[in-house]
């Protein structure tokens, strides 16, 4: 777990200071993330094919929907595609890694709900990635963009029911999680709300008042 919160602190830090880098060269960034996926595929159980890498950099993008306004989230959601497109490039290994081992070792159909959930997991992310490219978001127009993205908030779940399934020691620290950001995106929803309809009572005051 300490991996995990490790990962989502640092990416938290460089993305605040290098935001405007990561964005002007996330290509690279893509590329150079792709052949640490690959060799790191390779390899036997580490850090990134066990999925603590992505994940922990997966925490930070789905709780920066939930933080306060202000400079630290502008600067975060300046790059949310691209670190989501990271997240995901470094999760192949692990989804790959176990789809793998369940069609060689236990079979398809001998796997746990948890693995089952954590394929659906892999399929419903696979079109939030693929538009999460900024020249594909473009095409597709922010409207469209926004319809497919609300989908984010099934693939957490997912994430969230796949993760506290394994049942394995990190289980409550998983609950308090995904416990955690509902709550704080419940907030988020609610102070935009509550800020929207103040904001209207305010015009409609001034309007009345002329």
């Amino acid at each position: 777990m300490t991996i995990i919160i490790f990962t989502t602190l640092i990416t938290g830090i460089i993305t605040y200071f290098f935001s405007k880098q990561i964005r002007a060269y996330a290509v690279i960034l893509y590329i150079i993330t792709g052949f640490i996926a690959a060799f790191v595929g390779s390899h036997d159980a580490n850090i990134i094919s066990l999925g603590y890498v992505p994940f922990g950099i997966y925490l930070l993008v789905m709780y920066m929907g939930a933080l306060d306004k202000g400079k630290f989230k502008n600067q975060l959601l300046s790059v949310r595609g691209e670190l989501a497109i990271i997240a995901t490039i470094l999760l192949a290994p692990h989804a790959l890694g176990y789809l793998e081992f369940h069609l060689e070792d236990i079979g398809i159909f001998n796997g746990t709900i948890s693995f089952y959930i954590g394929i659906l997991a892999a399929v419903v992310v696979a079109p939030l990635t693929l538009t999460s490219f900024r020249f594909v978001r473009s095409k597709l127009g922010y409207k469209k963009w926004k319809k497919i993205h609300y989908f984010s908030y099934v693939f957490y779940l997912l994430v969230a029911a796949h993760l506290i399934l394994i049942q394995n020691d990190r289980f409550w620290l998983y609950i308090g999680i995904f416990a955690s950001y509902t709550v704080l995106k419940l907030w988020t929803i609610y102070s935009d709300r509550r800020d929207k309809k103040l904001k209207k009572q305010q015009i409609q005051l001034k309007k009345a008042s002329t």
